[in-house]
């Protein structure tokens, strides 16, 4: 049987910020929505999409993808545990696995797809705003297409009601699963390099502290430089003066920079508040707490908050609102 419900993020990784149940079989965590929503919920139930890595592929199953991820989280799971064990990335065959891993969910997460489906919706709303320009210009082309049989037993319509649907914008462009995927990957060696030409420093919090939180977009990638961050072009993953902030679990967290050295810090919780307050910005939808007793700061040199007022933060909601 195929299965369908497919995780963007895989269980053994949100089980490092979770709670066991039942002796350990099942795992929870706290989370906390963009809606003021906060509740309980199985790591089975988080960051899944249905068909997520469904493909249509001639002569293969249609979760030949999903299987071939499969087997990268049978080496992911375990490569955690001893970096969390351990916690340090000085294992150099762990850490390619971790790297590996943040690289794979900085490109595939659902709202990398959705920009991506947006921009080139961008693009095909203008190819069509100039093809309506004119009724010439729209015969033409129709013509055109006629010719090459492209219009084999569709329907005639007429210029003006195709200008006024183009005008009114009141159409969704989709792009299929293998395109996402094939664009995906096809990017993956270029990022996974970069991630290995950073350094790597390890932060971990105070004996007393509750540790990292995590989200549904945990990869961070942004400029080190406060003032650069809200400019009119993003960092990217090959560009100097960036930094990746990544919780590797509740007890481990990770920064990597070009201009850095590789490193293993403690942490103030100051210092934990500021890391999962980039969490808490980052996040789509979701953040997810071991607890609720977590700190975090939005802002340099806030005092730290308490996790339970997140539900409360207008900051965290307004991304949704927006």
């Amino acid at each position: 049987m195929v299965a369908r419900r497919h995780h963007f993020l895989p269980q053994c990784y949100l089980k490092g910020f979770s709670q066991p149940k039942k002796r350990g079989k099942t795992h929870q965590v706290i989370v906390f929505d963009r809606d003021g929503k906060k509740f309980t919920s199985n790591i089975l139930n988080l960051a899944v999409e249905h068909d997520f890595n469904r493909v249509e592929i001639e002569g293969q199953p249609a979760d030949v993808f999903e299987q071939a991820l499969a087997k990268f989280e049978g080496e992911l799971g375990p490569a955690l545990t001893r970096i969390l064990q351990a916690g340090n990335l000085r294992n150099a065959a762990d850490k390619a696995v971790v790297l590996n891993f943040i690289g794979l969910i900085s490109i595939r997460n659902p709202r990398h797809r959705e920009t991506f489906r947006k921009f080139n919706e961008e693009v095909m709303q203008s190819i069509m705003e100039l093809s309506t320009a004119t009724k010439e210009r729209w015969e033409g082309q129709m013509a055109q297409a006629r010719a090459a049989g492209y219009l084999k037993g569709t329907k005639n319509i007429s210029y003006e009601d195709m200008r006024d649907f183009v005008k009114k914008k009141e159409y969704r462009i989709d792009l299929n699963k293998e395109f996402h995927i094939s664009t995906e990957m096809g990017s993956f060696d270029s990022v996974l390099q970069t991630l290995f030409d950073r350094k790597w420093i390890t932060f971990t919090p105070p004996e007393t502290s509750t540790g990292f939180i995590t989200s549904d977009h945990p990869v961070c990638l942004m400029f080190s430089d406060p003032k650069m961050r809200g400019k009119f072009y993003g960092p990217g993953h090959g560009l100097a003066g960036t930094e990746i902030i990544f919780p590797i679990g509740r007890r481990l967290a990770v920064v990597g920079a070009f201009e850095l050295k590789d490193d293993e810090l403690g942490l103030t919780e100051e210092g934990v508040a500021g890391i999962n307050g980039a969490l808490v910005a980052y996040a789509e939808r979701h953040v997810y707490a071991h607890d609720v007793d977590f700190t975090y700061s939005r802002q340099d040199n806030e005092a730290p908050r308490r996790g339970a007022e997140l539900v409360n933060d207008l900051l965290y909601r307004k991304k949704k609102e927006d």
